[in-house]
């Protein structure tokens, strides 16, 4: 009985923690529903263009978007969207994303105020994140 109830506690105390890391911080895969929330919260959008055959995007994937750092200051002062450039061409297209991986700033009404091409590592992602 004690072995059930212990295995009850556990159970629904997993879920709800991860219900509420999911509500802290959502990668959005759409530039429009990223600027429409951003304006509901009043929060600049990070939109990230990139492709899964690329090496460079795949890096920035693994070692920049993965950093606890990086994915601090973006939940705490963004709106995120990742951009498959094949998935979404016309986004790629409206955005004029010529090289990828692109990250791109907006602000809370979706006016570009940044761009960068390329890699960057941790360390270059949070400089440019301000």
């Amino acid at each position: 009985m004690v072995i059930l109830l212990m295995y009850s506690t556990q159970s629904h105390n997993t879920p709800a923690k991860n219900e509420t890391q999911n509500k802290e911080f959502r990668w959005y895969n759409s530039p429009q529903d990223a600027i429409d929330e951003a304006s509901k919260q009043n929060k600049r959008v990070i939109l990230i263009f990139s492709a899964s055959w690329c090496p460079s995007c795949r890096k920035i994937e693994e070692e920049t978007l993965q950093n606890r750092d990086v994915l601090g200051k973006i939940s705490e002062n963004y709106i995120a969207a990742k951009i498959d450039v094949d998935s979404d061409p016309s986004a790629a297209s409206t955005y004029g994303i010529y090289v990828i991986p692109t990250t791109i700033i907006l602000d809370s009404s979706g006016n570009e105020i940044g761009r960068r091409e390329g890699y960057m590592s941790p360390e270059e992602f949070l400089s440019y994140l301000g």
